[in-house]
């Protein structure tokens, strides 16, 4: 073996060397950019879960101060029951619309929850289309809420104002 043949030898060593090198380099980059994306999947499905249930939580208070308006106009006397009618039936299909749009929240978390990264790309606009229109409804019912205590009050004080 002359000279030539102990450096192409080592060149041709040297050269596996460095594509075997590359290609664990190579290996190495993909699997951290495929980390990196799974992470960012992970925190953007981690948000929207979130987004869902803060949702899902206010729509939840909601109910309860629906239900307990419409407690407060039903233990009232019957002249408040009577001057309050059209404001016991608003709360009444408020309740009644905020259930359908507690069932969605809890459908399109548990839709989300079980979603890959490409359902989430795809679905996650028009979900939180849903979840904004829902929270726009309890937004308005919230204010709806307000007139109706005020007027509940004000029926309450014109009764005892009578009594008195």
């Amino acid at each position: 073996m002359n000279a030539s043949d102990f450096i192409a030898a080592i060149a041709l060593v040297v050269s596996l060397l460095s594509a075997w090198i590359s290609y664990r380099a190579h290996r190495h980059s993909v699997r951290m950019k495929e980390d990196e994306s799974n992470l960012a999947f992970s925190r953007e499905k981690s948000e929207f879960l979130v987004r869902i249930d803060k949702a899902r939580k206010s729509f939840d208070h909601l109910e309860h101060r629906l239900k307990g308006l419409l407690d407060r106009i039903g233990h009232g006397a019957d002249d408040t029951r009577k001057a309050l009618a059209a404001e016991a039936e608003q709360l009444k299909s408020d309740l009644s619309y905020l259930e359908g749009c507690q069932r969605q929240a809890w459908s399109l978390w548990e839709e989300t929850y079980e979603m890959g990264q490409s359902g989430l790309a795809h679905h996650k606009p028009r979900f939180l289309g849903l979840i904004e229109d829902d929270e726009q409804f309890a937004s308005e019912a919230q204010v709806r809420c307000g007139r109706t205590e005020e007027a509940i009050d004000k029926a309450e004080t014109k009764l005892t104002m009578f009594f008195v």
